[in-house]
């Protein structure tokens, strides 16, 4: 099976319920909450890690923070964090080319985007088939100030400049050669358009039903908050 990468980007307002469900908050009673997600294993939660550099205060007291250093639209519907879903491929791999898969993942998306962007990685192994979120804030340099006050540079959180269409478009192509330049050719196979039309087996179409009722829950966070 394929490595699947799903993209999305969520408002200030999913923010703080998307971080729970990545850290896989506890409620008052000491007990994993599990979001909806009746295939969540919580014996198997502890094994959950995050690749992310921790972040002093917590995921929310990082994000107030770095937006605080950038240009932010004062807008309800501007897109303040962005998420990548990476799943392992289906395969006989030991722990150590497990990890080994998320931490190269991890190197890949933050190279791209840049570690200080990064709000967290949790790799979650509790679920069906180990994945990864990648969140990070879309902060890019604000190139019309920047020609004018070239001695005063300074960024702006722009999601539509961050990741555009092409980028998306060329994601899974660069993706599946930095995997084969570090692993060799296809021992990570990546997903793509054309591989999506000729392998949408069960598992494969119950991945993309979970994406959809995650990006479905994500949406009624947004009016909760």
């Amino acid at each position: 099976m394929f490595s699947m990468a799903h993209f999305a980007k969520y408002t200030a307002a999913a923010a703080g319920h998307l971080s729970k469900h990545y850290e896989r908050a506890k409620d008052e009673k000491g007990e994993y909450i599990k979001f909806g997600n009746k295939d969540i294993d919580t014996d198997r939660t502890p094994e959950n890690y995050n690749l992310a550099p921790d972040r002093e205060g917590g995921q929310q007291a990082f994000i107030k923070q770095r937006l605080s250093e950038v240009k932010l639209q004062k807008r309800d519907d501007v897109k303040t964090l962005c998420d990548w879903v990476v799943t392992l491929p289906k395969g006989d791999y030991t722990p150590e080319r497990e990890r080994a898969f998320f931490v190269e993942t991890y190197r890949f998306l933050s190279e791209k985007y840049g570690e200080k962007n990064v709000v967290s990685a949790f790799v979650h192994k509790d679920e069906e088939q180990p994945h990864m979120h990648f969140a990070f804030i879309p902060v890019v340099p604000d190139r019309k100030w920047n020609e004018k006050h070239p001695d005063r540079q300074r960024e702006k959180v722009s999601a539509k400049e961050c990741v555009t269409k092409a980028d998306l478009e060329q994601f899974h192509t660069e993706y599946q050669q930095r995997l084969d330049s570090c692993f060799g050719r296809d021992v990570f196979p990546v997903q793509n358009g054309e591989t999506i039309k000729g392998a949408a087996n069960v598992a494969e179409i119950k991945a993309a039903r979970a994406k959809a009722a995650f990006d479905e829950q994500a949406a009624f966070y947004r009016g909760a908050a």
